[in-house]
C-alpha cells in the first residue's frame, strides 16, 4: 500500500467522530436495540408433566389477532388470552390455518369450559363458555385430550 494512503488512514483514525456522527450512532442503537432483545410476554402452562410455552395476548389488539394467520404452531406452544375481569368471551377461527383446543379458565385457574378439535372451517361460528372466564388458552388440537384436561381441573400457569 502506498505511504500516502497509509498516512491518510492513520490520520483518519486519530480524528474523533463528529457530534452528529455520535448522535446518529446512538439514535440507531436506541431504535434497533429493543428489537434485538424483544421477546413477546409469555408464561408456561404445566399439565401432566408437559410444559407449554404460552404467548400472552393481554391487549385488545393482541387478543383480536390471536393465532390467526400463522401457518402452524409447535405441539408445546400456545396462546394465553388475559382479560381484565371474568366475562363470557367468545372465540372464532377467523384466519386460522390449523385446528385448536380452546380452554376457558376462571380467576382461580380452574377450567370452566372446553372446546376440542375446533377446525378453521368452522368460521364464522363462535364458541362461547356458559361461565365467565378471566383466561382463555389455545393449544394445538388434541392436546387437551392427550393431557386429560377436564372441566373443574386447576391449571398451573
Amino acid at each position: 500500500m502506498p505511504k500516502v494512503v497509509v498516512a491518510k488512514i492513520k490520520s483518519a483514525l486519530k480524528t474523533p467522530p463528529s457530534k452528529s456522527t455520535v448522535f446518529i450512532a446512538l439514535a440507531l442503537l436506541c431504535v434497533t436495540l429493543p428489537f434485538v432483545f424483544y421477546k413477546p410476554a409469555g408464561t408456561v402452562l404445566h399439565v401432566a408433566g408437559t410444559a407449554y410455552q404460552l404467548t400472552i395476548a393481554s391487549t385488545p389488539t393482541a387478543r383480536q389477532a390471536g393465532l390467526g394467520g400463522r401457518p402452524t404452531m409447535s405441539q408445546t406452544s400456545g396462546m394465553l388470552f388475559v382479560f381484565g375481569k371474568p366475562a363470557v368471551e367468545c372465540f372464532w377461527m377467523k384466519d386460522m390455518q390449523f385446528p385448536l383446543d380452546i380452554i376457558w379458565v376462571n380467576p382461580a385457574k380452574q377450567v370452566v369450559h372446553l372446546e376440542r378439535q375446533v377446525a378453521p372451517n368452522t368460521y364464522p361460528k363462535t364458541f362461547c363458555p356458559s361461565t365467565p372466564a378471566k383466561y382463555v388458552i389455545e393449544l394445538r388440537a388434541g392436546e387437551t385430550a392427550k393431557q386429560h384436561v377436564v372441566i373443574g381441573q386447576k391449571l398451573d400457569f
